[in-house]
């Protein structure tokens, strides 16, 4: 190897080197503490870690809470995924074109995603209140028949979470897919232009293809947030009406850390791990397939 090889090669490990300790410090190592807890009996407390095996992933499957709170994770993930790629990717097209005060429509959507969740989380419970902006709403268009306190509809309450965590977080998404239309080559839409095409015609065959890489990015990181969303559910329901907004992350932070189960919690925290990284080596290899 040539001396100026070697001389880049120390070079680029030098500037690596803090950020490889921190990721090893902070990533891998908790991470690897996190797989050997799972397979201990401990309050998170005590010196004493209780070797248990394979009884906290045993509990884990027969735990009918748990399966609620998957199911409720499904579904949440669902519809974050409808809005966040979905209605992103047309609200993208949308803002695209060259209309007036488009910079202020940017800065809206935009400006969600730079606050904490938490004031996300008072913004929309203040708006589901029984006198919330939104019942007040339908009441002023005469549809009163539909206001009710949504956090506290056992049917609605997940559902109308989930609207106010991807209006939260839709606005990085909707930044991404604008980047990937300004990268788009203007004569392909201007050639369809010619032949007749109309702008849905435009959106389907040129943009959605155009953005497929775009799209599979934007799905696999909105997949991996919806899943491990945690703080606008605890900041508003904690779970409830009756477990019907139960995130795996809520039930893992309430058996870990509340009841003191760390063991046990830390087997949750496995399973949802294993479950995102599974989802996103599955987008990578569709990607790949398809490339």
């Amino acid at each position: 190897m040539k001396k100026s090889s070697l001389r880049d090669l120390g070079s680029a490990c030098f500037f690596l080197a803090p950020a490889f300790f921190l990721y090893i410090t902070f990533v891998i190592y908790p991470t690897l503490d996190l797989f050997r807890f799972s397979f201990t009996s401990w309050d998170g407390v005590s010196p004493v870690k209780q070797w248990v095996g394979i009884r906290n992933y045993q509990e884990l499957f027969s735990d009918r809470i748990f399966w609620q709170a998957f199911r409720n994770t499904l579904l949440w993930a669902g519809i974050v995924l409808l809005l966040n790629v979905f209605v992103a990717l047309v609200l993208a097209a949308l803002i695209a074109e060259p209309i007036r005060g488009r910079v202020g429509f940017q800065l809206a959507y935009f400006l969600p995603a730079v606050q904490a969740g938490v004031v996300t989380a008072t913004i929309w419970r203040w708006m589901y209140q029984p006198n919330g902006v939104i019942n007040v709403f339908l009441r002023t268009i005469g549809l009163g028949r539909f206001a009710r306190g949504w956090l506290g509809d056992f049917t609605l309450a997940l559902p109308a979470l989930a609207v106010a965590s991807s209006w939260m977080s839709m606005g990085v998404n909707i930044a991404i897919f604008l980047g990937g239309i300004q990268n788009i080559d203007p004569t392909l839409y201007e050639a369809a232009k010619i032949d007749g095409a109309n702008r849905f015609q435009l959106f389907r065959y040129i943009t959605v293809p155009s953005l497929y890489h775009t799209i599979v990015i934007v799905l696999i990181l909105s997949t991996i947030g919806a899943f491990k969303t945690f703080d606008i559910v605890w900041a508003t329901t904690q779970g409830g009406p009756v477990r019907a907004t139960e995130l795996l992350a809520t039930y893992t932070y309430k058996k870990g850390m509340l009841e003191a189960r760390y063991g046990y919690g830390s087997s949750i925290a496995v399973f949802l791990m294993l479950l995102i990284v599974l989802l996103s080596a599955f987008y990578f290899f569709q990607q790949k397939r398809e490339a």
